[in-house]
């Protein structure tokens, strides 16, 4: 059994805590994990969140580089007679697709075991100091976390402007009511997961160089997908309820409900790994709580205070 963290999760166990003490509280999870019989795994997606928040700038920088630092000492591993690390890691969705429908780590892979290698970097000695020096890698992990979500906000901006005979408008939906209508009949259904579902399933295709058709074949491997990510898929209500409502600040993709992107693709990470371990996915967020129990997966995900209990925190 492994034990998937998500990023306010690692936050909020580093808040009230000094710097000096991380450690302490990293070493303390790690030998209750002995004790348990379980282990845990570097999640990329949550390591790229949280160093996004390291420009040196940026008022949350402290409390993200000591959730970073937890982070790190809490799922490495460390090989005394080789000084290497190693361990399990959680990946993101672009690299779980053609894994899963090609048995293939794809192109992105090596790219994102980069982030393992900057969190050492960064976290080096708990020294705040150090992200200083790295301020152009931190830019360009700020620019890769808006590339992710700009996958699926261009994907919906066409969408957008097919609807509206090619002129863009966000509250498209808030001003014909018809439509509105049968966008919200539509996720009710669930014809908007299948379609989200089968995009993502497109998005491997080209991630592979390989051109996709409806076959019989693929509709099988489609719904088997669909069903074993069910609750990241619909997690895209969040985003897909805002545009029915025709909330302005979608349109920038810059707001933070555009992080729902992140939490999706974590999603995928802990679902996909649950295939060859037991993960049990750490959060507060509720909405994929409920996803999690609609799809009868309820006993793969936690809240803080419960993995406080199990981990005597």
């Amino acid at each position: 059994m492994k034990y998937f963290l998500d990023t306010n999760i690692y936050r909020n166990l580093a808040r009230a805590i000094p710097l000096k003490d991380i450690k302490s509280l990293a070493e303390k999870i790690r030998n209750q994990e002995l004790k348990l019989g379980v282990t845990s795994g570097f999640p990329i997606v949550v390591a790229m969140e949280l160093i996004h928040h390291l420009e040196k700038t940026d008022p949350e920088r402290e409390e993200c580089f000591k959730a970073l630092c937890l982070l790190f000492d809490h799922s490495k591993n460390y090989n005394a007679s080789k000084n290497t690390f190693h361990g399990a890691f959680f990946p993101p969705l672009n690299v779980i697709l053609p894994k899963y429908f090609f048995n293939k780590n794809g192109p992105f892979l090596e790219a994102y075991k980069v982030i393992i290698a900057l969190t050492k970097d960064l976290t080096n000695n708990h020294d705040l100091e150090n992200i200083y020096r790295f301020q152009n890698e931190i830019e360009v992990v700020r620019e890769q976390n808006i590339f992710e979500k700009k996958e699926l906000y261009d994907n919906i901006q066409e969408y957008l402007k097919d609807l509206n005979g090619g002129t863009l408008d966000w509250q498209y939906f808030s001003k014909n009511k018809i439509e509105r209508k049968k966008w919200f009949r539509e996720m009710q259904t669930g014809r908007s997961f299948a379609f989200l579902a089968e995009g993502l399933m497109i998005r491997a295709y080209k991630i592979m160089g390989k051109k996709y058709e409806r076959t019989d074949e693929n509709y099988a491997q489609f719904y088997k997908f669909h069903n074993d990510f069910f609750p990241a898929i619909a997690m895209t209500s969040i985003i897909l309820e805002q545009i029915g409502h025709g909330t302005l600040a979608i349109s920038n993709v810059y707001d933070h409900r555009w992080n729902t992107v992140l939490d999706i693709s974590m999603m995928f990470g802990a679902i996909y790994n649950s295939k060859c371990d037991n993960i049990i996915f750490v959060t507060e967020e509720n909405k994929m709580h409920l996803f999690f129990e609609m799809n009868n997966m309820d006993n793969q995900i936690l809240k803080l205070d419960e993995f406080k209990k199990r981990f005597s925190l």
